[in-house]
C-alpha cells in the first residue's frame, strides 16, 4: 500500500510539473524535482517495518542531506505531504517535521513552516511567508510574500502583509477547472488504479 501511495505521489507532483510546462528534460534538470522525489522515497522507507527501514534510511539520508545542503530545502520525511507538491524554487525553505500539507500546494522560495500546523489542498506560500504554531490553513488560500500567520485562514482567504493575518477577501471555492479537474480524476482511473488491476 506504501509503494501505491508512493507511485500515486510521484505521478502527481510530475503531473503537476507538466501541466506547468516543464519538460521531462527541465523535471530532469530540477533541484526542487529532485528534493520532491527524495522525499517521497524517504516517505515511504519511513513507512517500512523496523527491521527494513533502519539499513534503507541509512542510505537515503547521505542523498537527502546533500541535497539539501546544495538546494537550501529542508523537507523531513517525518512531515505529511501531499501528492502535486511544487517548490516554485529552492533556497531557504523550512518546513517543520509536525506540519500536515495537502495536495497541489505551491510552495516559494523562503517559506518558514514551524509548529505543527495543518495546510490545506491548492495553497499558495509566497517567498518569505511563515506559518507557525498549530493553526490551520484553508483550501484554496493565498498566504503573500513575506506574510506571517499565526492565526487560523479560512478556505479562499488571502493574507497580504507582513503584520500577522490581514485578511483580504478571496475566492469562496476552487475555480471551475479544479472542480473539472477533480470530477475527471474521480471517473478516471489513476495510474495506481490501472497497476491493480493489471497486477
Amino acid at each position: 500500500m506504501h509503494l501505491l501511495q508512493l507511485v500515486d505521489d510521484l505521478w502527481r507532483d510530475l503531473d503537476r510539473l507538466s501541466r506547468m510546462g516543464a519538460s521531462p528534460a527541465d523535471i530532469l534538470f530540477d533541484p526542487a524535482a529532485w528534493v520532491v522525489a527524495t522525499y517521497r522515497l524517504g516517505r515511504a522507507l519511513f513507512s517500512l517495518p523496523a527491521p527494513l527501514r533502519a539499513p534503507l534510511l541509512f542510505l537515503h539520508r547521505p542523498l537527502a542531506m546533500a541535497l539539501q545542503l546544495f538546494t537550501g530545502v529542508e523537507l523531513p520525511v517525518a512531515a505529511e505531504i501531499g501528492g502535486g507538491l511544487y517548490l516554485a524554487h529552492t533556497g531557504g525553505i523550512r518546513i517543520s517535521p509536525q506540519a500536515r500539507i495537502g495536495r497541489d500546494c505551491n510552495v516559494s522560495r523562503g517559506v518558514r513552516v514551524r509548529g505543527s500546523p495543518l495546510i490545506g489542498d491548492r495553497v499558495y506560500l509566497g517567498p518569505g511567508a511563515r506559518v507557525e504554531g498549530s493553526v490551520r490553513v484553508g483550501n484554496d488560500a493565498a498566504v503573500g510574500a513575506n506574510s506571517v500567520v499565526r492565526r487560523d485562514i479560512p478556505d479562499g482567504a488571502a493574507v497580504g502583509s507582513t503584520r500577522p493575518l490581514r485578511m483580504v477577501r478571496g475566492r469562496q471555492r476552487p475555480p471551475l477547472a479544479d472542480q473539472l479537474r477533480a470530477w475527471l480524476r474521480n471517473i478516471l482511473p489513476r495510474p495506481t488504479q490501472l497497476l491493480l488491476r493489471t497486477g
